[in-house]
């Protein structure tokens, strides 16, 4: 079976849809924020820290997948998918110059875990299909 996984995995990486891989790299992009945000809570208290995040993901979707929106009746809108909006990194600052808003932190830490349970939901039903398609017993 992890020889069909393998091979498999080559097609879809060689067809520009390699789902497993962008679920990987998804997870590590989540687990470095989650890091990134621990260290905000962290340093909620100490004078002159400004609140950092990582990059966007959707930087890894534009690279691996490009995509045009069709404009199917007169009267729609032609154009590019998937508007971008910067989101500020840190908030108010207080009077010891610290701009970690535990609650904005607190938010976007929530985010993030409920991020990561949709990727492993995914990748989990996905690997039940696979096992499935493969004859597998689970």
């Amino acid at each position: 079976m992890l020889e069909a996984l393998s091979s498999s995995q080559a097609a879809s990486a060689q067809s520009g849809t390699d789902l497993l891989g962008l679920a990987e790299r998804r997870l590590k992009w989540l687990e470095s924020r989650e890091s990134v945000l621990a260290g905000n809570v962290a340093n909620a208290n100490t004078p002159g820290y400004v609140a950092k995040d990582v990059s966007p993901f959707h930087g890894v979707l534009q690279t691996q997948m490009t995509m045009t929106l069709a404009q199917t009746e007169p009267g729609h809108m032609s154009g590019q998918g998937g508007g971008v909006r910067a989101d500020r990194i840190g908030g108010a600052q207080s009077p010891d110059g610290n701009e970690v808003s535990l609650e904005d932190q607190l938010e976007k830490v929530a985010d993030t875990n409920d991020q990561q349970r949709l990727a492993t939901t995914v990748y989990s039903r996905y690997m039940s299909m696979f096992s499935t398609a493969l004859g597998g017993n689970s």
